[in-house]
């Protein structure tokens, strides 16, 4: 009895391993992946970090009022400073599937998402509701974030039921979510405004941004039906994308006697999105430069 006993139980784990097998060789393989990034972003970290909040305001003069009873004004410009550092790696994550065919080759169909931001905070002076140098404490938040879908192909080394594998991937990643925002905090500590607050928001997007990976991993089964792999890959651009687009908000008011409110963050007149200098004067287009590393892990799961 104990002999069939035993006979039943190893044809039972033999068809589980045959069934678990034809799973790596026929089905569908499931991955959430987790891990870093760092695109180059050349234009955000060099030009549009450096950019100063410029404008010009009016002040009161201390002159006698004109022949209508108003107080003079002069226009006065102000620019000031609040470079932002360049942040380190971000986490990146996001599922991806994969149909294998043949014992070497799988179909690559993914999608992921990046974040990354920077703030600075500095104490500042700004000449407001016609009065010069009111103390303030400025904040500035900046974040850039996208979101890709991929497809492509991997090869394996070896035949994938090997215990150990490695193997490269080729993808075509399009980044159709592409959202850069900076936010102005103004909180005044002298002057008319004291005890108040100004913000100003600026946002701009861009979709349709290409480009291709080359990648090499290695994955350990784990198991019947799990396995992990960790994987290193380099993108580089297909074709160059920018901003466009800005959409500004804030709550400076009329009684302000602000000449409109300051864009370090401003729509061109060919649409592009472009930051100011850090000399208050030029603009820089921004352009979207994504080329750089990325280190991911996955847990795949057969079925």
């Amino acid at each position: 009895m104990w002999r069939g006993i035993r006979a039943c139980c190893l044809l039972l784990a033999l068809a589980a391993n045959a069934q678990a097998a034809d799973l790596w060789e026929e089905g569908w393989i499931f991955s959430p992946i987790a891990g870093v990034a760092v695109p180059k972003l050349d234009v955000i970290y060099n030009k549009a970090f450096f950019a100063p909040l410029a404008g010009q305001s009016e002040l009161r003069d201390e002159l006698p009022q004109d022949a209508q009873g108003e107080s003079a004004y002069s226009i006065v410009s102000f620019r000031i400073e609040n470079n932002l550092p360049k942040p380190g790696i971000a986490p990146e994550a996001g599922l991806e599937f994969r149909k294998n065919f043949g014992t070497r080759n799988d179909f690559i169909i993914g999608v992921s998402a990046w974040e990354i931001g920077s703030a600075g905070t500095v104490l500042t002076t700004l000449t407001l509701q016609g009065v010069a140098d009111n103390d303030a404490i400025y904040e500035r938040r900046a974040k850039f974030s996208y979101t890709q879908y991929f497809l492509g192909l991997r090869h394996y080394l070896r035949d994938r039921k090997q215990k150990n594998n490695f193997y490269v991937n080729a993808t075509l990643h399009e980044f159709f979510d592409l959202d850069y925002k900076e936010t102005h905090v103004l909180e005044f500590l002298s002057g008319p405004p004291k005890g108040f607050k100004r913000v100003a928001v600026y946002q701009t997007q861009s979709t349709g941004l290409l480009l291709g990976q080359l990648g090499l991993g290695f994955e350990r089964m784990i198991g019947s039906r799990f396995s992990f792999g960790l994987e290193a890959a380099y993108a580089k651009g297909v074709n160059r994308g920018v901003f466009r687009t800005v959409q500004a908000r804030s709550d400076f008011n009329q009684g302000d006697r602000l000449m409109g409110p300051p864009k370090p963050l401003l729509e061109g007149p060919d649409g592009a999105a472009y930051v100011l200098g850090a000399d208050g004067e030029s603009r820089h287009r921004l352009d979207i430069v994504l080329d750089g590393w990325r280190v991911t892990g996955k847990m795949n799961v057969a079925f």
